[in-house]
């Protein structure tokens, strides 16, 4: 008997050994909900016996033995104290350019605290160090040159939906008008000063990656930490193996290659847990229904201007539910029915019984918690893809949209009222939600499978289109065109001159008749 347990366990441990393999998982942005949707990939593939060394900048408590993380919480300060992202979104709302200027500025300084943090600094200079595999969250190039250091595949991760120029440069089509851009506020029927807009966005995205891609603040970076002989970040981008994209069709149709693989519609759901004792007390005993207000993580409560958080008191102080507020601070002013909590569980709070409403953000995380617990919502979006996240809300009937500069107690009351006394808005998110889990393999299955091929093929090729680098007019074939234009008036001009001259002859031969007969 001993002797077969002792088969076995080398058995075993030779079946590790061949397929078990050691990923390096980079996940630099400081954005709490960005972190929570990826753990439990992390957690499922240690679960298959892969070891992980994760950077990030919220280590998950109580992490298994083989997942080492290295912390880069202190980006937070960055981000909202240094940087203030969120004011700089509110204040120049409709300029894009500025808010993508700010955001890559914020990023490029992130990026570069975190790589040359100590810990980083030994893996890099480790001669002996070695990963099968790089899963590294898309939003900043450079990060991707991890790749590059230690000769493995990578696969790019994303927590919403990303830009389109990122689609462009992976070989998906886009179009401004079928494929609005995410940080523009409208997603549907567009309107032609819309559609004007949203051309003129792409066409800037293009000529601005373009021109800039080069010689850019990134490919400095990036030579500086991983080597002065380090390929182009645009080639180290396309060196893609595969894309897992927060995304469902239920809510996103658009063409992808099969590179891409949607992992969205619940991946970041956790089993339920038991409420804290007071606050299960106040939703417990809230029979008449609870209105649960949140900004998320990224927005602070307490950055709302005074006016506004006003709307919000006067508005609750006339309802006729119970409101659990999520705020970093008290608000003395808040009747007998609103309680102020700094932190909530929010997955478990949106499955209570009790909870009739989700006034949100509208954060993609947050969306999707909503819907699986079929709880209809109110949008009021302030940063990112949120405003296009409300327009998906509306258009699925899932709730209504407010837009925060116009907020007022009277449009705030009725929007509250309408969604709670009408059960349309309710059945909607259940049907919704029963379309989103009606599927063969939920997100994180999917996720964990195609990450397992990434390693059994150390690597995909196969996957991606050979000639993703055509220039702009051979991609939208105006060589073709003008080709074809100019082939089409040629034909008229010839086709004219033939029938000019014609004219000209049987006109000469009528005239030397008429001569004749004379």
């Amino acid at each position: 008997m001993m002797l077969k347990e002792l088969v076995y366990l080398l058995l075993v441990a030779f079946v590790r050994e061949k397929t078990c393999a050691r990923i390096l998982a980079v996940v630099p942005v400081p954005s709490y909900s960005h972190q929570l949707f990826f753990r439990p990939l992390w957690k499922g593939l240690n679960a298959r016996g892969h070891e992980l060394t994760l950077m990030t900048t919220d280590p998950m408590p109580e992490a298994p033995n083989n997942i080492k993380q290295i912390d880069w919480s202190f980006a937070y300060d960055l981000r909202h104290n240094k940087h203030n992202i969120t004011k700089v979104v509110q204040d120049n709302e409709y300029n894009l350019p500025k808010i993508l200027a700010s955001y890559q500025a914020m990023m490029n300084e992130i990026v570069d605290e975190e790589l040359a943090r100590p810990e980083v600094q030994a893996l890099l200079n480790d001669e002996n160090e070695r990963f099968d595999l790089l899963m590294v969250e898309y939003f900043h190039p450079v990060m991707f040159a991890f790749s590059e250091r230690f000769k493995c595949p990578y696969i790019a991760l994303a927590s919403m939906e990303i830009a389109n120029f990122y689609h462009k440069a992976l070989g998906n089509p886009i179009h401004p008008v079928l494929y609005p851009e995410i940080l523009l506020p409208f997603e549907r029927d567009l309107k032609f000063s819309e559609r004007l807009l949203s051309t003129l966005y792409v066409i800037w995205g293009i000529v601005h990656k373009k021109y800039t891609y080069g010689s850019s603040v990134e490919e400095l970076m990036a030579k500086k930490y991983f080597g002065e002989d380090l390929p182009s970040l645009q080639r180290i981008t396309r060196n893609v193996s595969m894309v897992f994209v927060n995304t469902h069709p239920v809510f996103n149709v658009r063409p992808l290659g099969p590179g891409f693989v949607r992992i969205g519609g619940g991946m970041h759901l956790e089993e339920p847990k038991p409420l804290p004792e007071e606050l299960k007390m106040f939703l417990d005993r809230a029979g008449e229904g609870v209105i649960y207000f949140s900004l998320g993580t990224n927005v602070r409560s307490h950055h709302l201007s005074k006016g506004l958080i006003q709307a919000f008191v006067d508005t609750f102080r006339e309802l006729p539910y119970k409101v659990l507020w999520k705020f970093e601070r008290d608000v003395p002013e808040k009747s007998s029915n609103v309680k102020i909590v700094r932190w909530l569980p929010q997955q478990d709070v949106l499955r209570h019984k009790n909870v009739i409403l989700f006034m949100t953000q509208c954060g993609s995380q947050s969306m999707e918690e909503a819907i699986f617990s079929h709880v209809p919502m109110v949008a009021i979006p302030f940063v990112s893809d949120q405003k296009m996240n409300a327009q998906k809300i509306v258009g699925s009937g899932l709730g209504l949209f407010i837009n925060k500069n116009t907020l007022t107690r009277e449009v705030l009351m009725k929007a509250i009222l309408e969604i709670t006394q009408n059960s349309s808005y309710k059945n909607n998110v259940r049907q919704v939600a029963d379309l989103m889990q009606d599927q063969p393999m939920s997100g994180l299955e999917k996720a964990i499978w195609w990450t397992e091929y990434v390693i059994r093929h150390r690597g995909v090729k196969h996957f991606w289109h050979p000639n993703l680098d055509l220039p702009t007019y051979q991609f939208l074939l105006l060589d073709v065109i003008g080709f074809l234009v100019l082939l089409h008036i040629l034909t008229i001009f010839v086709a004219y001159k033939i029938v000019k001259n014609v004219s000209v002859l049987l006109l000469r031969g009528a005239n030397s008749n008429k001569v004749k007969t004379n």
